[in-house]
């Protein structure tokens, strides 16, 4: 069914909320980021975000949960036709680094207000952080069973292990201005991961 003018236009007005928010919060941080300012860079009344969000904290929790389910949806699709545990723990890495150049506000965001706020942590550990390491644990017992990767190591270590590494390397970019190569630095955090550091004989 075809939207309505309307419809669409209350569709653009909610996004731009969305995004206003995660540009302002990452440029000022969470407590220097009145809705008055929210509202203005993405040009709406302040009254307009209280129609779409309950809270500044509501903005941000909804920015960063669609952020995470377009992440898994784009994982998700990759997987239909990527079968390989190698190939698939490569492509998440992949997406996981991308991520600073497909949304740099949002990266910022992630790997600076986010630490500075337990409550934050704790929702974000409770819910986001589960499914990728969950995600990952899958992957990595699937090629366990097929017998691509050693059975006497822990999935979950395996897990938060690449979860660090990736999250790591995000935080330089953020705070050092580093630009990585996405495609070859996923590559060697898998090589590192995967095959460690030792040379071979």
């Amino acid at each position: 069914m075809k939207k309505t003018e309307e419809e669409l236009a209350t569709c653009e007005k909610y996004q731009r909320i969305l995004d206003a928010a995660v540009e302002v919060i990452a440029e000022r941080g969470y407590f220097k980021s009145p809705v008055s300012e929210i509202a203005k860079r993405a040009g709406v009344a302040d009254g307009t975000v209280y129609l779409y969000f309950k809270s500044k904290d509501d903005v941000l929790r909804t920015a960063i949960d669609r952020t995470f389910e377009k992440f898994y949806k784009q994982i998700a699709d990759a997987f239909v036709t990527l079968a390989g545990p190698r190939e698939q723990l490569e492509y998440i890495a992949l997406v996981h680094l991308e991520s600073c150049t497909v949304n740099r506000s949002m990266a910022v965001l992630m790997q600076t207000e986010m630490r500075q706020s337990a409550k934050f942590i704790a929702e974000f550990s409770h819910h986001h952080l589960v499914k990728y390491i969950q995600m990952v644990r899958e992957v990595v017992r699937r090629g366990q069973d097929e017998g691509i990767f050693r059975r006497d190591v822990s999935d979950g270590v395996v897990a938060h292990c690449m979860f660090g590494a990736i999250d790591e390397l995000l935080s330089s970019a953020v705070f050092t201005g580093r630009v990585y190569d996405a495609k070859s630095t996923a590559a060697q955090v898998m090589d590192v991961l995967l095959n460690g550091i030792t040379a071979g004989a």
